[in-house]
């Protein structure tokens, strides 16, 4: 009776109002069931009676030995690359002194350029 009531006094009102009203209803039952689901899914939690199960057939099915095995591959040549690296960097040092030296007797010695070719002005 009284629903029906509300009913007929909501068909007297413009569509933008029963639209509102509509709105406003549909926001508090989704607001009432997730505060009633949430209520529940703690207290089973509490209880015990609900697990939580994080296993997936995805990860039972994955190989972590060979994940494992590339990890250290990369590592290994990561670490081996930096030892290159610094050998690279110091045999590159050793040449440039003693290259740079030759070139700056070269330079007043000679009358070459540095390339060996003559200078001719």
């Amino acid at each position: 009776m009284v629903v029906q009531k509300t009913i007929d006094n909501l068909k007297e009102r413009s569509k933008d109002e029963r639209q509102v009203v509509a709105g406003g209803v549909a926001v508090t039952v989704v607001v009432i069931l997730l505060v009633g689901w949430a209520v529940l899914f703690f207290k089973r939690i509490q209880n015990g009676s609900q697990e939580i199960n994080f296993d997936s057939g995805a990860q039972e099915e994955f190989n972590f030995g060979a994940t494992r095995e590339a990890q250290d591959a990369i590592e290994a040549s990561r670490n081996q690359s930096s030892e290159d690296l610094y050998r690279l960097r110091d045999d590159a040092a050793g040449n440039q002194l003693r290259g740079g030296g030759e070139i700056y007797l070269q330079e007043i010695g000679g009358s070459s350029d540095q390339f060996g070719g003559d200078q001719n002005f």
